[in-house]
């Protein structure tokens, strides 16, 4: 509607001023043939003899001829087209010598316009100064000016017309792209995330509120799919907690009603239930503690950040080994076998790493047989991504299928389903524990396979140490982030844990 109203705007200022310029023109061309036609018809004497003789007139059929002597009402028509002639019985001779055939307008006897020279002339037989006026009607001028004023704006309508019909395609076209968002928008709103904006130029408005819808909707569906998962998360946590929760609760439940029916009345089967349930309550207690850390986890709570050397935390975990398990064999090494430990200082904080080894070192000891060997590998390796400073906790045992390496991070999750929960295995949360506090520090935790059978978890951490300054690694030692080291959600658990 504004571009219509602008559009018709323009064109009656173009109409108005096109008449206006084109009567201007025609108006000065009579002017300059009045001008000619004067010069030409100064000799009155000439011109009276002319017209008393009967002979043809030097002035043309359409223009008028007066003579007056400066006095109202005395005015004498010479010549006179059909249309009549115009008044000019109140020019007088000195207003006719200050006008200088300067043209002016006068009313004709009908009303009509007329465009007038008038020039002083001498009448030699009396010596008389007179007026002479030549006229010529704009009848034709503005006839002209009327045809092309009609003619303009018989164009300008069809201009208009044609113009709102084609701003009319030209805004349908330009607002498809907006219809095609509102049905997009509808069918999302409807439950159908697949759908999507067509891709249209990006140099439009449109186009970019397209991509921008599109982009809009690619990360409601992540977040919606996000959601999702996590919710389908929760719910998996939830049903394994509460069937890790129901095991020992039950078992106390049902050596307390044992006790409570007078069941169990000899001393050594009283302290043997009591023992059973002193036992679960510690279970239960464990778990819930763990379950407590998952979520303080979660929560991505601020931890502390503090110079730590892995080494140090190694070494300590070697000397609780040897004094809890003196039958099995514990070694300090370096990386990948090799004899010598490295520091491995990093930023971070010491107690929750301390948690991380104990942890690692926990699981191998409960899954392999009494008497097995372990190593805790310690060093710094440098790739292409940085330096990292690298535990490796290696176990002799029987190892975790390949199949299943990629899921001891998980929560809840065992490797060996033969195991029961009374009998040594660990509520599964062992290694996601592991996992969330190595990802909480900006790292990886892997699972990789032992030379000569047997289990290693390998967790690698930012090494606080310059690349520069650290010790060259072997082709064999880069290490590789990309694997499934740590789910993107921390769902981890190792084989029991």
């Amino acid at each position: 509607m504004l571009v219509a109203a602008l559009l018709l705007l323009a064109l009656l200022i173009t109409g108005v001023a096109t008449t206006s310029l084109l009567r201007a023109v025609l108006v000065g061309n009579v002017d300059d043939q009045l001008r000619a036609q004067s010069a030409t018809t100064l000799d009155l004497q000439t011109l009276v003899a002319r017209q008393r003789a009967g002979e043809e007139s030097a002035v043309p059929t359409d223009y008028a001829l007066l003579l007056s002597t400066g006095v109202p009402g005395q005015v004498t028509v010479l010549a006179a087209p059909a249309v009549g002639s115009p008044e000019v019985g109140d020019v007088d001779l000195e207003e006719a010598r200050e006008r200088d055939r300067e043209p002016y307008r006068a009313e004709g006897t009908d009303g009509s316009d007329w465009r007038v020279v008038s020039v002083p002339v001498t009448w030699r037989p009396t010596g008389e100064d007179l007026v002479l006026s030549i006229g010529y009607p704009l009848g034709s001028v503005d006839a002209a000016v009327a045809r092309t004023r009609a003619l303009f704006w018989l164009v300008a309508l069809a201009v208009l017309v044609a113009a709102a019909l084609a701003g009319r395609v030209a805004v349908r076209r330009s607002l498809r792209p907006l219809r095609e968002v509102e049905a997009v928008a509808v069918a999302y709103g409807a439950g159908d995330t697949s759908r999507r904006v067509p891709d249209a130029w990006p140099g439009t408005e449109v186009g970019r509120l397209g991509g921008a819808v599109n982009a809009m909707l690619e990360r409601i569906e992540s977040a919606l799919a996000a959601r999702e998962a996590s919710e389908a998360r929760m719910r998996r946590f939830v049903a394994d907690a509460s069937h890790e929760l129901r095991t020992p609760l039950a078992t106390i439940r049902g050596f307390a009603e044992l006790h409570r029916q007078g069941a169990v009345r000899d001393p050594e089967q009283v302290g043997a239930a009591f023992g059973r349930i002193e036992t679960e309550s510690a279970r239960l207690g464990s778990l819930v503690e763990d379950l407590l850390a998952l979520t303080r986890l979660d929560e991505q709570r601020p931890l502390r950040r503090d110079p730590v050397d892995l080494l140090v935390i190694a070494g300590d975990a070697v000397h609780d080994l040897r004094a809890l398990a003196p039958d099995r064999p514990a070694r300090l090494v370096g990386l990948d076998g090799s004899p010598a430990p490295a520091p491995a200082p990093v930023t971070g904080d010491d107690a929750r790493l301390r948690q991380v080894l104990t942890n690692l070192v926990g699981n191998a000891v409960r899954h392999t047989p009494a008497g097995t060997p372990l190593e805790i590998g310690v060093g710094v390796r440098r790739h292409e991504g940085g330096a990292w400073a690298t535990w490796q906790v290696v176990d002799h045992g029987a190892g975790i299928p390949p199949e299943e390496a990629e899921r001891v991070f998980e929560r809840f999750y065992r490797s060996d389903a033969s195991r029961t929960r009374g009998t040594g295995g660990g509520s599964g949360l062992g290694l996601a524990i592991v996992a969330a506090l190595v990802r909480a520090h900006g790292g990886a935790a892997r699972v990789v396979a032992t030379p000569g059978g047997g289990t290693t978890v390998e967790v690698a951490l930012p090494a606080e140490e310059r690349a520069d300054e650290l010790p060259e690694a072997d082709d064999h030692e880069t290490l590789d982030l990309d694997g499934p080291d740590v789910p993107e959600q921390a769902d981890p658990a190792r084989r029991g844990s």
